[in-house]
């Protein structure tokens, strides 16, 4: 089977116009021009992606009901559920770190997959209605991290074995369906379907010319549901959202948001993120200490896990997307060599950007943990609160920036 309707679509990367036809049944088209995947033909697509989010929320629902993870300290059972430990970090008075759990470990997660189930299910619902899902699935999809947290706990293994013995029950287990079934869900699912069954994705008013940009042919892309619209329209006709033909004004945003993640990057260096209290006698940890722990301790490879997520990748995505704001601002003479490079490095600090939040995730399950009252106790430290604001204010500015900006010409920037 394949996709026989002949279509246009506008690469959201490097603005090329690029027409359509005949997908093949597990094929995916890319641009030429950057190589992002531009369309997808998944064979059964709404079933498959429904059945899928389904069988993860039950293994959420599951994980959550019970225990999670145990430790023993000493002869003292300590088990914790997975709503134990933001429950435990919000009485801790670390109410935003407990917040940023709850958003992005369940909530945020959660309801994408109701979303799949609800846009992929025979419900009749309107054309409004599949607009109003599509584009809280788009916003929320950034800031899903069950897999992360994922990591995180594995990783934390390393560190409370030093503590005492650990074990895991049926409840850990689901909740690792729960992520492998959500990743499948998500690959499998295909918003331009959706799309494409509200209205059709071409508003061009003229015959469009393929292999050259949407900018010369004064045509825009619109950043909620990558519709082609003419440069003159205010508002999408698909998703009633306003677009611009280029995003110049969020390239200062970028620049404003490294600068402040710069800032905050200093202090969630310099203090502790983690408080360690044996027989009550309190020392503070950063994350250098923890590093620093993990190598002398022999466990080189977590080692290095910790130092690349939480101290190289902050400072890297720092530079890289300041380089990239350079590139699109400064850089005259520009070759397809050097802006493939540049939109490759783009897509890797998208992709590794949100990973840095797995050194968070390591200390809510520690924290979570080890509360021996009388021998020993973990607790969180001021220097996650503003580590995890780093992540999170990073994060912000790649979305700001507007790719398609690496790849424009200098007589385009004149183009409004």
């Amino acid at each position: 089977m394949t996709i026989d309707k002949q279509h246009y679509v506008l690469c959201s990367h490097c603005d090329l116009v690029i027409e359509l036809s005949n997908i093949a049944v597990g094929h995916k088209a890319v641009c030429p021009r950057c190589n992002t995947t531009l369309a997808k033909n998944n064979s059964n697509m709404k079933f498959n992606a429904a059945m899928y989010a389904a069988c993860s929320l039950i293994m959420i629902i599951v994980g959550c009901g019970f225990l999670f993870i145990d430790i023993r300290i000493v002869g003292n059972f300590i088990g914790i559920s997975l709503l134990d430990i933001p429950k435990t970090l919000f009485f801790d008075k670390y109410r935003y770190i407990s917040a940023l759990f709850i958003l992005f470990v369940l909530l945020f997660p959660i309801l994408n997959l109701l979303i799949i189930i609800l846009l992929c299910s025979k419900l009749p619902l309107t054309k409004y209605r599949k607009r109003d899902l599509l584009i809280v699935y788009e916003k929320f999809q950034h800031w899903c991290m069950p897999e992360i947290f994922l990591t995180g706990i594995l990783v934390s293994f390393v560190k409370l074995m030093s503590y005492g013995s650990i074990g895991v029950t049926s409840t850990f287990w689901a909740f690792c369906l729960f992520v492998f079934f959500y990743i499948k869900s998500l690959v499998i699912f295909s918003p331009e379907t959706i799309w494409s069954e509200i209205h059709r994705n071409n508003f061009a008013q003229g015959i469009l010319q393929a292999g050259k940009t949407g900018i010369c042919q004064n045509l825009k892309l619109c950043s909620c549901c990558e519709a082609i619209l003419p440069k003159h329209y205010i508002k999408c006709p698909r998703c009633k959202q306003k677009s611009k033909i280029r995003e110049r004004d969020k390239i200062q945003w970028t620049i404003a948001l490294l600068v402040t993640s710069l800032i905050l990057y200093i202090p969630a260096n310099l203090f502790g993120i983690m408080i360690t209290v044996v027989f009550g006698s309190p020392s503070s940890s950063t994350i250098m200490d923890g590093v620093i722990y993990m190598w002398q301790a022999g466990d080189v490879p977590v080692a290095l896990v910790i130092f690349i997520a939480s101290v190289a990748i902050p400072i890297l995505k720092i530079i890289s997307l300041s380089w990239l704001c350079y590139f699109a601002l400064a850089v005259k003479r520009k070759n397809n060599h050097n802006c493939l490079k540049m939109k490759k490095l783009y897509t890797a600090v998208e992709f590794i950007g949100k990973w840095s939040m797995i050194d968070i995730f390591v200390v809510s399950v520690i924290c979570s943990l080890v509360r021996n009252q009388q021998m020993m106790g973990v607790y969180p430290d001021i220097g996650v609160t503003f580590f995890a604001t780093v992540v999170i204010i990073t994060m912000i500015a790649s979305q700001k920036f507007d790719p398609r900006l690496i790849w424009d010409l200098p007589q385009n920037k004149k183009i409004d």
